[in-house]
């Protein structure tokens, strides 16, 4: 088991075991033990730790490093992680780690704000000569989308190394391997405004609350013909619906292939949440559905942004095979 640290340039290997033994008897969020053993697909050895938002604390990095290690993955970890840097320094980073030979899978460590000041600073043209696989939810919603934007590797929304680590269900991991591997089982959603026939496209997942903010720097990539998952957290819940409406009055959903909501607005009554759906149904051409589980959740499955979907009439969503590249 090895740990490598990037600093003033260089690499650092460091014993795991020397940064923490708290992994060991970890338990997932449903009580069973967290095991990372075949997380990744067979091709991913090394797995490189980023960040552009929020400090991970300590114990948190520590538990979920040594998770990777002794499931037999060599992590490397860039020098902000556990230490706030300039916007410009953290898109530096980024990039250096997706460029790494070394590294064949990106895993941010933590969400909560901050990525806007990066994702402005980075070289998007000199990362499109690598297909790095880059996975994080929440405030990485701004990379994920402008990586769809400026057509660079593959975004995943899935969890970062803070969820995995403590909250993560056995069941979200075990739907992470799927998706990654290519198998990812078919899942019933809710139909709010239901299709007249099977609808196909590629997903867009984020946090609702990133969405303007993409859109104003222009890096919110277009929703034609594709399926959008939208999340909202409780902090979000009473500015989700200005927002969708400012969304639908831009026009962004008039050429989408449908909307589905995911994890949204806890802190609402299930009615209150139910009733912003149909409001929101009533004013989008598009089928809308609900209940594909995302989100800031213990149960939240990954979505693999270029893998494209087929919803049927019932709701019924079937993860279709990616084209050849």
């Amino acid at each position: 088991m090895e740990l490598m640290w990037y600093t003033s340039g260089m690499k650092k290997a460091i014993s795991a075991l020397l940064v923490s033994v708290v992994a060991f008897g970890a338990c997932a969020a449903d009580g069973g033990p967290t095991d990372f053993r075949g997380l990744f697909p067979p091709d991913v050895k090394t797995v490189g730790i980023v960040s552009v938002s929020y400090l991970i604390p300590k114990d948190v990095f520590a538990r979920g490093t040594n998770l990777l290690a002794e499931a037999g993955y060599r992590v490397k970890v860039m020098p902000n992680v556990l230490t706030m840097e300039p916007p410009e320094i953290r898109a530096r980073l980024f990039e250096r780690a997706w460029l790494d030979p070394e590294i064949d899978f990106l895993l941010f460590s933590k969400g909560g704000q901050g990525a806007s000041n990066v994702i402005s600073r980075v070289n998007w043209g000199l990362l499109r000569k690598r297909n790095m696989r880059v996975m994080g939810f929440s405030d990485v919603t701004m990379v994920l989308g402008a990586m769809l934007a400026k057509g660079a590797g593959t975004p995943i929304s899935g969890p970062m190394l803070s969820t995995l680590s403590t909250y993560c269900t056995k069941e979200s991991r075990e739907r992470l391997r799927q998706m990654l591997d290519g198998t990812p089982p078919p899942l019933k959603l809710h139909p709010v405004k239901p299709c007249a026939s099977p609808v196909c496209g590629k997903p867009f997942v984020g946090l609702i609350s990133r969405f303007p903010v993409l859109l104003d720097m222009g890096c919110l990539p277009p929703f034609d013909g594709r399926v959008v998952f939208i999340e909202c957290t409780p902090k979000y819940a009473d500015v989700s619906e200005p927002i969708l409406d400012d969304l639908v009055a831009k026009g962004k959903f008039e050429r989408a292939a449908a909307v589905v909501f995911c994890d949204f607005n806890r802190k609402w009554e299930k009615a209150k949440v139910d009733a912003l759906f149909a409001r929101f149904a009533a004013k989008v051409p598009c089928p809308v559905f609900s209940g594909y589980p995302y989100g800031h959740v213990p149960r939240s499955f990954a979505v693999d942004l270029t893998r494209p979907l087929r919803i049927s009439e019932t709701g019924t969503l079937d993860w279709l095979p990616k084209e050849r590249q």
